[in-house]
Parts: structure tokens; C-alpha cells; sequence
């Protein structure tokens, strides 16, 4: 690790290098600005980890505003090979596994000062070999399994162990995640139980946009293509849409780097697709999140071929009704909230709806961590079902 420095973003905002094994860097950036706060909460001390999307980087300083007025401690992860992190002769945004990004996650929470989260203690795991035809039943297979095993511990009574070691008290951590790197954070939430106290999902890619049964048809033909020609860029598909809405360039409000975030995506790879769908597959099948997660989206989309100004007013990369629908997959504590007229990235939405947007996060999150609530109606639900009379 190289030392904290000013950011792109101004004084408000430093950025730290994480040097990472695999020679790719990953890079950390903090908000040290001074804004008002409000009155403390639940949220105060708390830290917030927050992961972009496919052809992103962080850029959002009024989402780093918020969470500092809160009272939280905002840190942003550009992963290795985007944004500030992306190095001359390297392909944007490649990755062969989600899984990959562990290794920036466990550098970064290190650099906010917590402890070190054990690499991976789920049963089981995404295959090691993405590019096998065959992994997605061998994950299918292994999972089965271990539920198996499970279900026969429970009807004989015997306690299974607990997946993780204890870890002493410290910050709540909120994951906060975008697009694709909202399935990367629930992959990750799921393989690390008790690491975080909540995850909030800001359009979370948990599904392809033609649904489960498109994912389906297509992820053999990628998977064999990745065996073959894993970097050869796919034919693109991003008619410049999102951009449009977004950039002040045109009709949008943002402006950002356009060589980390080009108007039209970075070509996309048979190696990368392979990778979400591997993940998404995993969330098809249950990922048992163990914390509350808060889904956010769109109330519609618009995937047409032809621009229109309904694209202003909603999610033009996602299928929002599947992604809803697969967000129950996540664990059993979902709430969704979907937010009139919002962009696939809700907090690049316009004004009003942006404070839709905060407002329902921060009150969310707000009562997931409050903590001294929960005990008091659980302990109120509890006193009331001793006190009521025997039921013969």
C-alpha cells in the first residue's frame, strides 16, 4: 500500500493504491470533507463500502455527502482494472470469476481499519474452473449435497457448527453495491457471513435482461467461447442510451471521466460474461445472505432499440421486473424498494427523485442497524405470547 493522497475529485476526497498479488492494483477512496452533519443515529461511526458497476468508477460526491452527514465513514473501492485503477495495457473491467474482486474487498477493509474477514468460509463455492461446460451442475451438485446433508442434521437432531469464527465487536459495515458490483457484493456478503450488518443493492445485475431462460440458452455458447477466445470482444450491443440520460454532455447532469466511463461501455469479453452469469446462476439458486439487504430499482424499463424520452425516466440496462423477482433468491430478509422514474443507477437520477432515493435508504438502514429497537420489540412480541393463555 502507497499512502493516502488528494483525489480527482478535489480536497474532499483522498484516494489510497492497493497493491494486490495479482500485480493489478485495486485503489480505496475516502471522503475527508467537512460538510454539516445531521443528528446522531444509529448510522454514526458505521462504514460504508461502496462498489460500482461495469465501465464505472466512483464518482458519486454526493453520495459520499450523504453518508458523511449520517455520520457514516464513506470509503469507495474502484476495483482493479477500472478507474483509477486501470493501468496502459490492460482490458477494462476483465475478470475470469467475481470472485476475483475478494482480494480488493479484504485489502480495502484493511485499509479502513477492520479486521481481516477469513478468505472464504461458505460450504461451498463458485467453481474454480469457470470455463469447465460442466460447472454450473458441478456447483448445482455440491449444493445439493450440502443442503442434503443439513436437512438429515436437523431431523436427527444434531447441531451443525457454525460456518465462521466469532470476530470481536467493531463498526457496522453497509455494503453498498451498483450493477455489477452489486452481485459482486452478494456473492461476497453470502460467502462471508457476519462480515457485514446490511446490503443495500442499487440495481443489482442479478439477472439477465431476457430473464432466467435467456441466461439459460446463453451461457453454454459463452462458456464455449470463453474456452477458446476468452478476451475477444464480443459484438457491442450499448446504443449510448445510459449515457445520454447521464452526462452533461447531453441531456444528463454528471460529469465524470469518459476514458473510465465511455459512453458506450468497454467491450465486453467472453471471460467477463462468463463470470455473471456463473454468479448469477448462484443467485438462481439461493444465496442465504444472512443480513438484510435493500434492493433498489427502477419501477420500469426501457430496452428498446430506438431512443425515446420514456429512457429518461427509466432503467435502460436492466429488466427490472427480473431483477425484482430474482432479488428473493438473495436470503430472507429482502425488502425492494422501487423508485418512480429512477435511473439504472438511482442516485444519477434527477433531483426529486434522487431524494426518494436517499430518504428511503437512510431510513432503512437507519432501523436495520438500530439495534436497541430491535431488542425492544422483540422482547415486547416475546412478553406477549408468554402472557397469553394456554391453548389447548
Amino acid at each position: 500500500m502507497t499512502t493516502w493522497e488528494q483525489d480527482v475529485l478535489g480536497p474532499d476526497f483522498e484516494k489510497l493504491t492497493l497493491e494486490l498479488s495479482s500485480g493489478s492494483p485495486a485503489t480505496l477512496v475516502r471522503y475527508v470533507g467537512n460538510v454539516p452533519q445531521w443528528a446522531p443515529s444509529s448510522l454514526s461511526g458505521a462504514d460504508v463500502l461502496y462498489v460500482h458497476g461495469w465501465s464505472d468508477y466512483f464518482f458519486q460526491h454526493e453520495l459520499a455527502e450523504f453518508w458523511h452527514r449520517a455520520g457514516a465513514n464513506f470509503y469507495a473501492l474502484d476495483l482493479h482494472n477500472y478507474g483509477r485503477s486501470l493501468r496502459p495495457g490492460q482490458i477494462p473491467g476483465q475478470v475470469s470469476s467475481l470472485t476475483e474482486y475478494d482480494a480488493d474487498i479484504a485489502a480495502a477493509l484493511v485499509a479502513m481499519g477492520r479486521s481481516k474477514v477469513p478468505e472464504q468460509i461458505m460450504p461451498f463455492s463458485e467453481p474454480e474452473e469457470a470455463t469447465d461446460p460442466r460447472s454450473f451442475e458441478i456447483a448445482f451438485l455440491e449444493e445439493a449435497r450440502h443442503r442434503l446433508s443439513a436437512a438429515f442434521d436437523a431431523l436427527a437432531g444434531r447441531d451443525r457448527p457454525e460456518s465462521h469464527p466469532e470476530r470481536p465487536h467493531e463498526r457496522p459495515l453497509i455494503l453498498l453495491g451498483h450493477s455489477t458490483g452489486g452481485l459482486t457484493l452478494s456473492l461476497w456478503a453470502a460467502r462471508h457471513p457476519g462480515a457485514a450488518a446490511a446490503v443495500v443493492l442499487n440495481s443489482p445485475w442479478l439477472e439477465f435482461q431476457a430473464s432466467e431462460v435467456g441466461r439459460a440458452m446463453v451461457a453454454p455458447l459463452i462458456q464455449a467461447r470463453t474456452r477458446f477466445k476468452p478476451l475477444a470482444p464480443l459484438p457491442p450491443i450499448d446504443p449510448g442510451f445510459y449515457t445520454r440520460a447521464v452526462s452533461k454532455k447531453y441531456d444528463g447532469e454528471w460529469e465524470y471521466e469518459s476514458q473510465w466511463r465511455p459512453d458506450r461501455g468497454f467491450p465486453v469479453t467472453p471471460s467477463f460474461l462468463n463470470a455473471v452469469f456463473q454468479g448469477q446462476a448462484q443467485v438462481a439458486r439461493g444465496l442465504g445472505v444472512q443480513v438484510p439487504v435493500l434492493v433498489m430499482l427502477s419501477d420500469k424499463s426501457y430496452l428498446q432499440p430506438k431512443w425515446s424520452s420514456t429512457a429518461l425516466a427509466a432503467d435502460v440496462v436492466l429488466n427490472v421486473d427480473a431483477v425484482a423477482k430474482r432479488a428473493l433468491d438473495l436470503g430472507t430478509h429482502i425488502t425492494l424498494h422501487k423508485i418512480p422514474g429512477a435511473f439504472h443507477d438511482v442516485f444519477l437520477s434527477p433531483a426529486q427523485t434522487r431524494v426518494q432515493a436517499y430518504a428511503g435508504m437512510g431510513r432503512w438502514v437507519e432501523a436495520v442497524l438500530d439495534t436497541a429497537a430491535q431488542r425492544r420489540w422483540t422482547e415486547r412480541v416475546v412478553q406477549a405470547e408468554q402472557s397469553q393463555p394456554t391453548r389447548g
